[in-house]
């Protein structure tokens, strides 16, 4: 059997079943004791009370006050959350992020010199905190919560100076972003307003947002006023508007005349709906029979940056990079829908570009949801032009995540072209929405032969934890030496060489397509995981902060098939809270010799708190692998065999981000929405191999009380290069519960 033949083989669920395994943890050693961790409270406390009275009394609404609580890098997790501390001082937490930070003590002997911790965000009355103060004397560890204080490493009031990023530095009154907590509430909204009013700024009411717990408010105001403004107890951040990127990096090189010949069959006919929001299509442009433009109510005139924009981006997704020498007819992969997002109000002195685009975006994808004919596939090659930020959320990023949870829509989105920015101030890192964690985010590589790079103008990762692989990967995108062709509006000159992720990401959304066309398969997780195992990289050559999990694969025919010596194998369902989904790795009957491969990536779309970047993901996994199920361990304690079967590391830190320089929490990895990993064993060692996956789940940094089921998509590959027949074993094997995934749909690629 050839290549071509050795589909992908479907219904892995039919290979796994639910186990009882009983999680096990130990008690931690504290670093302070009892006394000495009281005594530093205390202190911390009559340093923040006095903070508190430095404040004005209308930036504290009800006596209000917010305080920030730094964590020991060794009590992040779910469990330790200082939940009794907080009801017993009568206080309540709001937000969180991340800090790297050097403790005072670690209690155990081996640590690192810093480490990532949570930072809680907590507000309540001035009288609750000056109350604690003047009891923690007393307390004892019978007190509801006190043990948490020896988990603790500061107490200090949330300053308005911490609370400021990036302001610009001018006389003139400008546009402000802030973002405030429970700012869905009507009375803390109108107090805030009436508050900026006071202090000589304008509230641009119709353009406030919300998404969870936080507000997105515009606010006109000088400099010297804004930093005032954010000593607002509900204030979280403040920063610049941000503007939209540019169309950097390269405004293209029309290469020379050519004859172009579109096709005229007509495009296969499939249930799937594609979307590209962009800059529009110009009217004359030859590809609009497979093209519907939408203009969404009230936008403004076209751009012409954007038509070109646009144009470029809906050409890279029906045709890839157009073979400038090739005559054949070119031959969309299919047909779909440009909402044009931009006007001619962007990118001018227009100061809401970012938030109006974004609302476009939003407004429509629900629109189609509503309708009951939601898109499948969406590219976004824009977005706002700055760095992300590890302790904060962009709006953008806030608002995709929290649309596309549970949904039926795969989305890739451009990394940004700030690659070649300032590197020790990351200004080279990703751009939102390329942090979000249910997108697929794409940078750009140089070429789409065997040696390449990632491109000199793709922005970098990391992304932020959790969703640390960031840019998912990458693939072609066009370089000084081996330009992305596209389509022009020029019909003298209609082919342009240019560069930039804008067209690498619908280049991927292409194969993509191509993919669930042929397959009729729709699933994101799927495709997501499907594209993010077959990526490919060096860990010599290549950064994984650089590019992702790799360079994706493209070839639509290498996606859905597998080598000779291979199976790959896939499975789809849903994950129960609190059990344990034992999946079975499966190998042929034949023993096998040599040396075997097994590669498993698996994929989830959690719900996010956008208040809580430091825990941002409410949904996690903890993957055991047990390689031979008839080799058991022997319990330390009581001398018993265990009931399952021994452990072999497979997804922890190293296997799964390599020695990549990675700031992570110390449960960071669990928490992760994508996790890929391989590893090599002797055939022999080998016998009925499984995964046991747990899934477990928060909200706020806390245990959640009543979790949801979640969707899954798992992909497990088995490689023997010492078994050419290894596809056909495992079919033969499996014949009654695995199915070759055969092409329902040939894609054709041109005339």
């Amino acid at each position: 059997m050839s290549r071509e033949n050795n589909y992908l083989l479907g219904n892995g669920e039919k290979l796994t079943d639910s186990v009882k395994i009983k999680k096990s943890s130990g008690e931690k050693k504290p670093p302070y004791d009892f006394e000495t961790a009281k005594e530093q409270v205390s202190s911390w406390l009559n340093t923040t009370i006095e903070d508190f009275d430095n404040l004005p009394d209308d930036a504290c609404p009800d006596e209000q006050v917010s305080v920030v609580i730094t964590m020991h890098p060794r009590y992040i997790s779910k469990s330790e959350f200082p939940k009794d501390l907080l009801e017993n001082i009568g206080v309540r937490a709001v937000g969180g992020r991340s800090r790297k930070i050097k403790p005072r003590a670690w209690g155990v002997k081996t640590h690192p010199e810093e480490a990532l911790t949570d930072e809680i965000i907590v507000m309540g009355p001035k009288s609750k905190f000056y109350e604690w103060s003047n009891s923690i004397s007393r307390w004892d560890l019978q007190v509801k919560g006190a043990e948490s204080l020896t988990h603790l490493e500061g107490i200090r009031a949330f300053s308005s100076e911490e609370k400021v990023k990036n302001l610009p530095e001018t006389d003139e009154r400008f546009l402000f972003e802030f973002v405030l907590h429970e700012g869905n509430s009507l009375l803390n909204m109108n107090r805030f307003k009436r508050f900026v009013e006071t202090h000589d700024g304008q509230v641009v009411e119709e353009k406030i947002r919300y998404v969870g717990d936080l507000a997105f408010v515009p606010i006109y105001a000088s400099v010297e006023n804004s930093r005032d403004l954010a000593s607002y107890t509900y204030v979280r951040v403040l920063r610049a508007m941000p503007k939209l990127r540019t169309y950097m990096p390269s405004a293209g090189n029309y290469i020379g005349e050519n004859d172009l010949f579109f096709s005229e069959k007509p495009v296969p006919s499939t249930d799937l709906r594609v979307a590209i929001f962009d800059g529009g299509i110009p009217e004359n442009s030859p590809i609009r029979k497979w093209v519907n433009v939408i203009d969404p109510e009230g936008i403004g005139p076209a751009h012409e940056e954007g038509l070109e924009h646009g144009l470029g981006v809906t050409s890279a997704l029906l045709f890839g990079s157009i073979d400038k020498n090739s005559l054949e007819e070119l031959y969309p992969i299919c047909e779909v829908d440009h909402i044009r997002v931009i006007d001619s109000n962007t990118d001018s002195s227009e100061d809401y570009e970012s938030y109006d685009v974004l609302d476009r975006i939003i407004k429509t994808l629900r629109k189609a949801e509503e309708d009951g004919r939601p898109y499948q596939f969406v590219n976004l090659s824009l977005g706002p032009d700055i760095p992300i930020e590890d302790d904060e959320i962009n709006r953008w990023t806030a608002e995709l995540d929290s649309l596309l949870v549970g949904k039926n829509t795969f989305v890739t989105v451009a990394a940004g072209n700030s690659g070649c920015e300032d590197d020790v101030l990351k200004f080279n890192r990703i751009q939102p929405p390329s942090d979000a964690v249910n997108v697929l985010t794409v940078g750009a590589c140089n070429t789409e032969g065997m040696v390449w790079e990632k491109a000199d103008y793709s922005s970098v990762g990391p992304g932020r934890s959790p969703g640390i692989i960031k840019p998912d990967g990458v693939v072609f995108g066009g370089s000084d030496e081996d330009e992305f062709v596209i389509l022009t509006n020029d019909s003298n000159n209609p082919l342009m060489g240019t560069s930039g992720t804008s067209f690498a990401a619908p280049y991927l959304l292409r194969s993509s397509i191509a993919v669930s066309a042929q397959l009729n398969i729709n699933n994101p997780l799927l495709n997501k995981a499907l594209l993010v195992h077959r990526a490919e990289r060096n860990e010599k050559l290549h950064k994984i902060e650089e590019v992702g999990w790799g360079r994706f694969e493209t070839d639509f025919s290498k996606l859905i098939t597998c080598d000779d010596d291979e199976a790959i194998v896939i499975y789809q369902g849903e994950l129960n809270p609190r059990e344990h989904l034992r999946a079975y790795v499966p190998l042929p009957e034949e023993a096998l010799i040599g040396k075997v491969s097994i590669t498993s990536t698996l994929v989830i779309s959690p719900e996010i708190d956008p208040s809580y970047p430091n825990v941002y993901t409410k949904a996690g996994l903890e993957v055991t692998f047990r390689p031979n199920t008839e080799r058991f361990g022997v319990n330390k304690k009581d001398g018993t065999i265990n009931r399952h079967p021994k452990t072999r590391a497979f997804f922890n830190c190293k296997n799964v981000f390599g020695n990549a320089e990675l700031e992570l929490r110390e449960d960071g990895h669990k928490w992760e929405p994508c996790l890929k990993a391989s590893q090599t064993f002797l055939a022999g060692s080998l016998l009925n191999p499984v995964f046991d996956i747990y899934y477990h789940n928060r909200e706020e940094g806390q245990a959640l009380r009543i979790p949801k089921p979640i969707p899954y998509a798992l992909v497990i590959s088995i490689k023997a290069p010492k078994v050419p027949d290894l596809y056909n074993r495992v079919v033969r094997t499996y014949s009654n519960i695995l199915v070759p995934l055969k092409p329902q749909l040939r894609i054709q690629l041109n005339g």
